[in-house]
């Protein structure tokens, strides 16, 4: 990371809800919409939240990441880039099950998505701990060549819950717990030589 005085400033941006958030379905790679009702939380947060210079924001490229994405850059006037390492995991033959019916028919695999997600290998799809290693990676990439003092992550759920327990830092096991009851909107002053140690800790 280029040297600052101050730091790094690196807004976390929790997605706006898709149609699958709102009937609690599983959703790790699967494009969908922003609902009505998460575009228009993200806009009633996003005017609650002081307008400041972001030079960009990086987000997954399906379209609930790219409008939230949208919506923020119109705010703050910043730059939207689409990194595809940022998208959330794959989850194979899980996705789109309700939560209901993913603890009926894989009772051992929910019992890991609620407890120790992190160990969790989805049928057909991406292992949640190689997910993480993924998004931080990038994360910690585009945090070192970052110009101006301030940038922004938009990421779903699963990508936001491992960003805070790195930026925390918190076990990776506190993936899902981490989330509750936090705003959608968060900023944390990354001070200079922290990317390098924050990288260190990924693996």
């Amino acid at each position: 990371m280029s040297a600052r005085r101050g730091g790094l400033i690196l807004c976390l941006v929790r997605c706006g809800e898709t149609p699958w958030d709102r009937d609690e379905r599983l959703h790790g790679a699967t494009d969908l919409p922003l609902s009505n009702s998460g575009r228009a939380s993200v806009r009633a947060d996003l005017d609650r939240t002081p307008a400041r210079r972001i030079g960009s924001v990086y987000h997954p490229p399906d379209e609930a990441a790219t409008d939230t994405a949208r919506l923020i850059t119109a705010r703050f006037r910043a730059r939207a880039k689409a990194i595809e390492e940022l998208a959330d995991p794959n989850l194979g033959l899980l996705e789109g099950l309700t939560h209901a019916v993913f603890e009926e028919r894989f009772p051992k695999r929910a019992k890991q998505w609620h407890e120790d997600p992190l160990s969790l290998a989805p049928p057909e799809g991406e292992e949640l701990s190689v997910a993480r290693t993924r998004i931080l990676h990038h994360m910690a990439r585009l945090s070192r060549r970052a110009r101006g003092n301030e940038i922004a992550f938009v990421l779903h759920e699963f990508g936001v819950g491992v960003a805070r327990a790195w930026l925390a830092p918190q076990s990776g096991a506190d993936v899902w717990a981490i989330l509750e009851g936090r705003p959608r909107i968060e900023r944390y002053l990354i001070g200079p030589g922290m990317v390098g140690e924050l990288e260190s800790a990924i693996d």
